[in-house]
């Protein structure tokens, strides 16, 4: 199957080029592509901490390429991305009940290689609560930027990248060591101005527990949160460490607990009863080929497994909650 000249052309610019060049040529054609369609972005993590965190001799992999679009152009970023060859790797038609996702990624598969090229776009920080508009603007508010492929490129101000390094730590937790490596060379190359900043930031963006918590998770991290005078975060510092046990219904749970008001609390059950029929045909992939009574029978699968998942999902709940009394 012959595929778009433009994809042929960065195939064959990128195909002797290393790895982590061949993701700065795909972020910059990102870019401007986006720029033609009108979207804003920034450009976060990856490269940005190469260039802002480590010394010209130092060296930091990156396997993908994170952006922040602006919210407004989510849908045209997400149609710009598919007209270059992306496809989004996020199951079809799942329902985020309790408006925990943040970002989503998109793959290409270039003909020089199996590993596939990703692209994941953000529309809010993980562990940062305030909506995406309001994150956007303060965000934009300060951007810096970096060089890039030759092309000048916005990405997050020192402040910012330091609120992302301790956000994303919280995010993974302590398996990811990576992220708490960053987050420590961050700690000992950036002045407490910068992180002061940060914590600025943490607040306005609603982000102060997960700022707390992925800094506590590193000793350098945790002094300096009680430099910075951060409120505790222990029932999210429970969570983050008993993250491989979290059953699934957690986030439903938490929606619920959070609705406002009777007509909020039967639309969070409804969702999570009768999902929409892509999440339902993507979680029980049997059901797509088999018709109205496999559908059918998908969805009776999914309510009686219902009660023991919510069993479940209120037990953990329960123990978290109590972690932060």
């Amino acid at each position: 199957m012959s595929r778009r000249p433009e994809l042929d052309e960065f195939v064959e610019r990128v195909r002797d080029v290393p790895r982590q060049d061949l993701l700065d040529a795909a972020a910059v054609e990102c870019l401007d592509a986006l720029e033609i369609a009108g979207v804003e972005a920034l450009l976060l993590k990856g490269p940005a901490l190469d260039r802002r965190l480590y010394q010209p001799r130092e060296h930091r992999g990156y396997s993908d390429i994170d952006l922040l679009v602006d919210p407004q152009g989510l849908d045209r970023a997400r149609r710009t991305l598919a007209g270059l060859g992306y496809s989004s790797g996020e199951p079809p038609g799942i329902d985020d009940v309790a408006g925990v996702l943040h970002a989503e990624a998109w793959f290409r598969y270039p003909d020089l290689e199996v590993r596939p090229l990703v692209i994941d776009i953000h529309w809010r920080l993980a562990g940062c609560d305030a909506p995406a508009d309001v994150t956007w603007e303060a965000l934009t508010a300060r951007r810096g930027w970096i060089e890039l492929d030759g092309r000048a490129v916005a990405t997050l101000t020192d402040d910012g990248l330091a609120l992302h390094l301790a956000t994303h730590a919280a995010q993974d937790g302590p398996v990811n060591l990576k992220a708490l490596a960053d987050l420590d060379r961050g700690i000992e190359r950036w002045p407490a101005e910068i992180w002061r900043s940060a914590a600025r930031l943490a607040n306005e963006l609603h982000g102060t527990p997960a700022f707390a918590a992925g800094l506590r998770l590193t000793r350098p991290g945790a002094a300096l949160a009680r430099e910075l005078e951060l409120p505790s975060s222990d029932e999210l510092d429970w969570a983050i460490h008993n993250r491989e046990t979290r059953p699934r219904g957690t986030f439903h749970l938490h929606a619920l607990a959070e609705a406002r008001g009777a007509a909020q609390r039967l639309d969070v059950i409804r969702r999570s009863l009768f999902p929409r029929r892509e999440w339902i045909t993507w979680e029980y992939r049997w059901a797509e080929d088999a018709g109205t009574p496999g559908l059918v029978a998908a969805y009776a699968l999914h309510l009686l497994r219902t009660p023991t998942l919510a069993a479940r999902a209120w037990r953990y709940r329960y123990r978290e909650r109590r972690a932060g009394r």
